[in-house]
């Protein structure tokens, strides 16, 4: 945990302030405007909107579950992502190479990918969009995935299915894909039941010979509940968990071949910016060396809301000062300098020799003088 200081403590300091002590009470609810005022300040310093900018802070940062690729499968649910804010980056490992160093990729971000069928030996692009427009697949549909008695798979007829992909069913085999020379030939690891409900493959092996009896209103974690145990469901030995339509799937372009390297994709993340529901909450994420911050957009909320017009004017004045509270914090996180850049791929004046390649420290090649 980030905090020690609780959002009390930043209370009981703008109550013992007679400008900023008014907004804290109304009647008989004493609690409520102190919890939305918090959650505003919180929204600025992580999502950004009308109070601040969306920061990419190291403390708000963390490490989405890992997935690997499967057979010509774009999008891929992740059981319990309900709290993704934005992907700052990710990048790729071939999880079944046995040598050191292990070949590793860097995947580039984007805000949207198109839906493709272009394939390549290794992952390019990343994205992520709502589990609810994620491509799925449907138990039973044409063509299934490898099957105890057809390994390569059914491919005579795409059904009514429009992505195409691979489907589970009757004996479809699910080969986990740790361990083994080359990705397996594995149907869709998303689905979507009779009943619209969303599923994610969460344990690997054979599907049962008759579809499984799918519950009409699954539970799964939600941003406001995250800890909820999701429901369930097995088919043969395998696994389906229910997923939130909510939540965040991840998608690749181009999408992963049939077979040959597996590779195991790590998005690192931004969360987005937690809702107060008690007084007893601690600023989490915000580490308490940054709560000073925190307190400075508080209080200013606090003369946005206060009765008296007189004070309620100081609003602005001390909306810029939280403002410029937050481009101090962003200074003191922001002391290193980025591994991303721009930089020339030949010397101003090339010589066509092909010794000392141009990098940062030796801008000018042939020419660089010290």
């Amino acid at each position: 945990m980030n905090s020690n200081v609780r959002l009390q403590d930043v209370v009981d300091d703008a109550a013992s302030l007679g400008d900023t002590a008014p907004a804290l009470a109304t009647g008989g609810v004493s609690d409520g405007p102190a919890l939305s005022m918090a959650t505003d300040v919180m929204s600025a310093m992580i999502n950004g909107g009308p109070g601040g900018i969306p920061y990419n802070w190291k403390w708000n940062r963390f490490n989405a579950p890992a997935f690997p690729t499967i057979s010509y499968q774009q999008d891929n649910f992740i059981p319990g992502l309900v709290n993704l804010g934005w992907i700052e980056s990710a990048w790729a490992s071939n999880i079944n190479q046995t040598s050191i160093p292990k070949q590793k990729q860097q995947l580039e971000v984007h805000r949207d990918l198109l839906v493709t069928y272009d394939q390549t030996g290794w992952p390019g692009k990343i994205c992520w969009i709502p589990n609810s427009v994620a491509q799925t697949g449907t138990w039973g549909a044409a063509p299934l995935g490898p099957t105890v008695g057809n390994p390569s798979g059914d491919t005579t007829s795409i059904g009514s299915n429009p992505s195409g992909i691979q489907n589970p069913g009757p004996g479809v085999i699910y080969t986990n894909p740790l361990g083994i020379p080359n990705q397996p030939i594995n149907a869709t690891t998303c689905i979507k039941d009779p009943n619209g409900n969303l599923w994610v493959l969460t344990a690997y092996g054979t599907c049962g010979s008759v579809q499984p009896t799918w519950p009409t209103n699954p539970v799964f974690p939600a941003f406001n509940s995250p800890n909820t145990v999701a429901t369930t469901v097995t088919d043969g030995t395998v696994v389906w968990t229910a997923v939130n339509p909510a939540g965040m799937a991840f998608r690749l372009n181009p999408i992963p071949p049939q077979t040959g390297i597996c590779w195991l994709i790590q998005p690192v993340c931004q969360y987005k910016a937690p809702r107060f529901t008690a007084l007893s909450q601690y600023l989490e994420p915000v580490p308490d060396d940054f709560s000073t911050y925190f307190k400075q957009g508080f209080f200013a909320e606090c003369y946005r809301r206060n009765p008296d017009p007189k004070i309620q004017h100081k609003y602005t004045m001390e909306r810029q000062l939280f403002l410029e509270a937050l481009d101090r914090s962003v200074k003191q996180a922001d002391r290193e300098q980025d591994d991303m850049g721009f930089y020339p791929g030949m010397s101003i004046m090339e010589t066509g020799i092909a010794v000392n390649p141009i990098n940062p420290a030796y801008p000018f090649g042939a020419w660089n003088t010290n």
